[in-house]
């Protein structure tokens, strides 16, 4: 019992790691209704009755329910459905036609022993023509007795059981299987996945992949029916298939994911394990490669689809987790790993995860970038299975999700309740009693499934009631066409409820076009699984692969079914079958099925030879190594690190010989470098001991000009890092002069020790003296209090004068402009959680902050970079400038500002920023119960529960201070990256192009020269908490087609994937150079087309 009451503790802290009336609920565009049993005929009801022998205390995945498989068993043109069960049996129903169906369970010979059924597969195994039926169980553990069953289809709607036969009776921790020819030989090989289950072989580093487990590890079978019977070979070793304890197999998907012809496998691990990607090697093996192309994904993956999100021909994917998009839920719900968790995760060797839905979007560079919190789709609580479809046929795929568990065993109230409650007076005769006071007191609570209607332009509309849904604990799900109507319904595998079907019932019109596919191989190849089918209608293109194993232990209908929205006229279908070959028809007729039967037309598709790119991506020979210091040590509340603020680059010509040359300064304890231009245009790496005697300090920013006006230019280097207090000595900023050879010399001088944020340089009282403006990013243990910044008048002899001090806030970026055209230079500055400000020139070494009159005051942002230029020719300098974006955690507007809340709250003499958020309508604190008890002890008493934290609704429940009595307040109210165009009398903003908006823009480039402003951007950080998460999905990119607004055109650069680019420098015709933080560098090359 000891044991039991301990495991489940353990598994529930990994996890750490009112109603509407009908008449009040407006119908969404898509719309669906239950269809009732009284019609449909269906009585399945996946029943679970708690028992003593197994609950979710033995094992840990009791509530996943069970699946849905799909497909024409008879071939009488209507799907038909599958359903399994836990502690019941499974059950075949045959589809009559007007979504009625028949129980034939029995008669098909089914097997009826209510042993524990998981996922379930219809696929032509044997090349017969008719669907047979893969069943997966949960075997060999307790009292779990079975072996997973193949029913091979004996074509009169009878069903014979064959797994022990042809090697396929696999008796372990099965979760679902997808059959694919995976060697292109004609026949379907099968990857069988599974699931491990708490022990002590399934934590330890990665290095157990290479172990086997016999009953958790997943395997490939190669069918062998080339040998003239039916027959299965395990050949998981020598494929290259991990069959470790450490995966917890719950999402799997067989799909050509790099676009090479052969079909790949994605596994959606559970907790601490990545998810998979094989690639298709083409010889029979496979290599791993997840972190290659991903950037970080879900942490508790559950359900995965692949579509083709954007009609661009790429499938993009999308993965399930179980982060709530209720506050109340969420507050007390486990979230994220800390970050010193997160930090051993990384040291074993894991990848990156999120407890949030992933959508990665495929960038057609053999990489992906997860866009989930731009569209919203993150947060769908404890979900199951997604289906990526098009709905309402408007010509773009909508995303189906499932939601709900019977007991929710992550909720921080029930988890404490376990750590507190005593059980040492339960005796051993006792056990299943005090199991079941546990799950008893386990929360409960329906979810409605959700469905994402897709708009176009990364934007989504949120339905669940409005939908057809009501609150249920829904699994496994699949879509087909049921009554060939010309829509996609659904059929959902309920939890201690009857299961149902969703007949879509959405309004078509003129806008809704469709056409559907049923793919038929002939003797020669008979496989249709993995076959690509574009719809060509004019300029636009409809893609889709056939997959039938999708979405969570569910397969899904083997007809394919396009909407093309207003595309009424379809120009001809493309087919390109497994192995390779293409066939096209033309003008097929839309409003109807096609029945494609392979043929004699089928032959080799070759891919067109790819092109020359536009962009070519080169190493350059520096690599910027970051010191290692948590942030978080010493503030615990911050949420991202200011640390990391370098490296500073200047690109100028150090020598005097006619070429730019380039300094990139170091991280604390490397060196700074400096790289001479050679005739040739390459460059060389030179050793300056000045430099190397300062590599105690950071260096954050730098400016090149002639300080002692003796014609050639010196260097003045900003000094960071906050991890020293203000004053410290590594702190000070330096000046080198030069001997005009390139040979630097530090100049003995009294500079600033702040934590510095940005240089400027410029002439702003026309003396012929370069003065400068040193922006301070923070005060070292004070995050969120604004520093002191400076201007700084050139008097000439290398000396400075303060002629202007302020907390203008937490610089990143400045640059002088004249803005008002008056002839004098003005600064403008930016920062975190404060406007693009601006100082006006007054002409006597005095300025004015004119930000409000300007139009800016309300621009408070997490700002980066700007860049100052006339982009439509009026005379005026705009403003371009790259924020955090809206691929973000956080949330803001003009009406719900992200606010940050500075002051001492317990009276220890050091300011606790307490930031609140938007979640989804509702004000939360950023920082977690536990998080924040930690820092403010005194809040214990006021919250002894997480559902008492849960109501928290602003800063004075919290703290007991109205925000009248807080000592500072900061808001962010703009994170969009932005283009403020001058009328002369001020700004007006509007956004980047959502593509821009990916992740955080650190970098801009303006080529001015060509027929339009053509703007390049790069970015992307990781420097924030592991609640807030990396931003990475920033690709770099170039903006064409200015329409005097903004940009409307996109071309990606394809960066390397997970760089956090912090500068882009031209350094030639076309040539650019691109620092990153804490990685490689590389140089751009711009082939003009």
């Amino acid at each position: 019992m000891k044991k039991n009451l301990l495991s489940i503790l353990a598994f529930t802290l990994l996890f750490l790691g009112c109603k509407k009336s009908e008449d009040s609920i407006t119908k969404a565009p898509i719309f669906f209704e239950p269809v009732p049993e009284s019609i449909s005929g269906l009585d399945f009801i996946n029943q679970l009755n708690l028992k003593d022998s197994l609950n979710i205390l033995e094992y840990l995945y009791y509530y996943n329910g069970g699946g849905v498989a799909i497909g024409d068993i008879n071939n009488d043109g209507l799907d038909d459905l599958y359903f399994t069960a836990n502690q019941a049996p499974d059950k075949l129903y045959l589809n009559l036609g007007d979504l009625k169906f028949k129980d034939i369970t029995q008669s098909a010979n089914i097997k009826t022993d209510s042993t524990w059924s998981t996922g379930a597969t219809m696929a032509d195994v044997n090349n017969d023509g008719f669907l047979d039926i893969y069943v997966s169980k949960v075997g060999n553990y307790k009292n779990l007795k079975a072996h997973n069953l193949l029913y091979l289809n004996n074509g009169d709607n009878t069903f014979t059981e064959v797994s022990e036969s042809v090697g396929l009776n696999f008796s372990g921790f099965s979760t679902q299987v997808a059959f694919f020819d995976y060697d292109r030989d004609g026949d379907l090989d099968m990857y069988l996945m599974n699931h491990s289950i708490h022990s002590n072989r399934s934590y330890g580093k990665v290095n157990k992949r290479l172990e086997i487990d016999t009953l958790a590890g997943d395997r490939l079978f190669e069918n062998k029916l080339e040998t003239g019977t039916l027959s299965f070979e395990d050949v998981t070793e020598s494929a290259g298939i991990y069959s470790s304890p450490l995966g917890y197999g719950l999402a799997l998907i067989a799909s050509d994911i790099n676009q090479d012809g052969w079909i790949d496998i994605y596994v959606g691990n559970d907790f601490h394990e990545n998810d998979y990607i094989y690639l298709n090697q083409g010889d029979k093996t496979f290599k791993e490669v997840g972190e290659e192309l991903l950037d970080h994904t879900s942490r508790f993956t559950m359900g995965v689809d692949v579509g083709d999100m954007y009609n661009n021909g790429r499938q993009d994917i999308f993965s399930l987790d179980m982060m709530p998009n209720q506050h109340n839920i969420f507050l007390k719900s486990g979230g994220e790993d800390s970050d010193k968790v997160n930090k051993i995760k990384e040291n074993f060797g894991f990848g990156t995860q999120y407890a949030r839905n992933h959508f990665q979007l495929n960038q057609g560079n053999n990489s992906f970038s997860d866009i989930a919190l731009m569209t919203d789709t993150h947060a769908t609580d404890w979900s199951w299975s997604v289906l990526m479809e098009d709905f309402d046929n408007d010509g773009l795929k909508d995303i189906f999700i499932t939601n709900g568990i019977y007991k929710r065993p992550n909720d921080l109230d029930y988890i404490n309740y376990l750590s507190t409650t005593n059980f040492s007076h339960y005796n051993q005769n006792q056990s299943f009693e005090a199991e079941q006071k546990l799950i008893e007191t386990m929360p409960s609570l329906k979810i409605p499934n959700v469905i994402f209607h897709n708009k176009g332009n990364f934007e989504f509309d949120r339905y669940t009631e409005e939908a057809g849904f009501t609150p249920s604990y829904s699994n496994g799900a699949a879509t087909a066409d049921l009554d060939n109507d010309g829509d996609m319904d659904l059929v959902v595998n309920d939890l201690n409820e009857k299961s149902f079907i969703l007949e879509n019932k959405t309004v078509s019109g003129p806008e809704n076009n469709w056409i559907g596919v049923q793919l038929i191989g002939n003797k020669e190849y008979p496989v249709t699984i993995g076959s690509k089918v574009m719809v060509h209608s004019k300029e636009q293109l409809f893609f889709k692969e056939l997959i039938t194993t999708r979405g969570f232990q569910s397969s899904s209908s083997h007809k394919l079914h396009f909407g093309l929205g207003t595309a009424a006229t379809i120009d001809s279908i493309s087919i390109i079958w497994p192995d390779g070959l293409r066939q096209i028809v033309t003008e097929p007729t839309s409003g109807q099925y096609h029945i494609i039967k392979r043929d004699s037309s089928a032959t080799l598709f070759n891919k067109e030879p790819n092109k020359e790119p536009e962009f070519i991506v080169k190493e350059f020979p520096y690599i910027h190594f970051e010191n290692v210091y948590y942030d978080y040590e010493l503030e615990p509340l911050m949420p991202e690190k200011l640390s990391e603020e370098g490296p500073a680059v200047v690109v100028a010509d150090f020598n005097s010989d006619g070429l730019d040359d380039i300094f990139i300064g170091g991280a604390k304890y490397q060196s700074a470098t400096l790289f001479l231009q050679q005739p040739d245009g390459t460059y060389t790496s030179t050793f300056r001991s000045t430099f190397e005697s300062d590599k105690t300090f950071e260096d954050v920013d730098a400016v090149a000009f002639d300080l002692d006006n003796d014609g050639d230019l010196d260097l003045y280097v900003m000094s960071g890092g906050n991890d020293v207090p203000e004053g410290d000595t590594y702190l000070e900023d330096r000046v080198y002069i030069n001997d005009g050879k390139g040979n630097f010399e530090r100049l003995k001088a009294a500079l600033p020790r702040t934590n510095g944020g940005s240089i400027a340089a410029g002439d702003f009282n026309q003396d012929g003296y370069m003065d400068l403006f040193i922006g301070s990013r923070s005060i070292p243990g004070g995050y969120g209090l604004s520093p002191i910044s400076l201007i700084l008048k050139n008097t000439g002899n290398t000396n400075f004068e303060i002629v202007d001090s302020g907390a203008y806030g937490m610089n990143t970026d400045s640059q002088w402009a004249d803005l008002n055209n008056d002839g004098h230079l003005d600064l403008i500055m930016i920062g975190d959680w404060m406007p693009i400000t601006v100082l006006i020139n007054n002409g006597d070494s005095s300025f004015t902050n004119r930000t409000e009159e300007l139009g800016l005051h309300n621009t408070t942002g997490m700002w980066n970079t700007i860049l100052v230029a006339d982009l439509d020719g009026n005379g005026y300098l705009d403003i371009i400038a790259g924020n955090a974006g809206l691929n973000f955690k956080w949330k803001a507007s003009q009406e719900h500002p992200v606010k940050l809340y500075i002051d001492d709250y317990d009276g220890n003499e050091q300011s606790d920023p307490i930031i609140f958020y938007d979640f989804f309508g509702h004000p939360v604190p950023f920082a977690s119960k536990d998080h924040l008890m930690r820092q403010l002890p005194m809040l214990q008493k006021k919250f002894l529960s997480y559902s008492d934290f849960s109501q928290i609704k602003n800063i004075e429940d919290l703290t007991g201070k109205k925000e009248s009595d807080i000592l500072e307040i900061k808001h962010i109210k703009e994170l969009r990256s932005m283009i403020y165009m001058n009328s002369g009398n001020g700004f007006t903003g509007s956004p980047l192009p959502k593509e821009a908006q990916m992740s955080t823009i650190e970098g801009f480039h303006l080529e001015e020269e060509l027929a339009s402003p053509t703007l390049f951007f790069v970015g992307n950080y990781k420097g924030y908490v592991n609640e807030l998460g990396n931003s990475l999905a920033n690709s770099g990119g170039v903006l064409t087609n200015f329409n005097n607004e903004t940009y409307t055109s996109y071309k990606n650069l394809s960066l390397p994937k997970g760089l956090s680019v912090r500068r882009i420098e031209k350094i030639g015709d076309n040539k650019y150079l691109l620092i990153s933080n804490n990685a490689k560098a590389y140089t751009l090359e711009w082939h003009l087309p």
